[in-house]
């Protein structure tokens, strides 16, 4: 399985120039925890940055002024990990590892966002996994004792 398989096709995405308080109204309704920073039209929008819940709360922190007079960019981090859809679960774990991040957003060959993958969702594939391979174990031919 590769992350495209595995991560969450609803992107949830916001120009730079998205105020934080639209960012925080649109992350409660859409019930997420992150958004995607993009640039470029529709067609040909390109990640830029990601945005959390922690981001919001730090931006507003460190400045002291309404989330209305601060934006996505302002707050989003920049230069994000992003995962080609075609990268394996173990490449995707190693990548984040390595970079410290829970999400990231996940792109088509040609750079196009398609979606974000989260530990959670590694965790959930692995656990799979490994309760099938417990699953092998319990049906091996275990010969009688006396």
């Amino acid at each position: 399985m590769n992350v495209g398989a595995l991560c969450g096709r609803r992107i949830v995405a916001v120009p730079a120039s998205a105020t934080l308080s639209d960012v925080a109204v649109r992350m409660r309704d859409e019930q997420v925890g992150a958004v995607v920073v993009t640039s470029g039209s529709e067609a040909n929008r390109r990640v830029v940055g990601i945005v959390t819940d922690r981001d919001i709360v730090r931006a507003q922190l460190e400045r002291t002024v309404d989330l209305s007079r601060l934006s996505a960019g302002d707050a989003m981090t920049p230069h994000p990990l992003i995962l080609d859809e075609r990268e394996s679960i173990d490449g995707a774990i190693s990548h984040m590892r390595a970079r410290g991040v829970r999400r990231a957003p996940v792109v088509t060959a040609d750079d196009r966002p398609i979606g974000l993958v989260s530990v959670d969702d590694l965790l959930t594939q692995l656990t799979t996994t490994l309760i099938d391979v417990v699953g092998i174990l319990g049906q091996q031919h275990r010969p009688a004792q006396d």
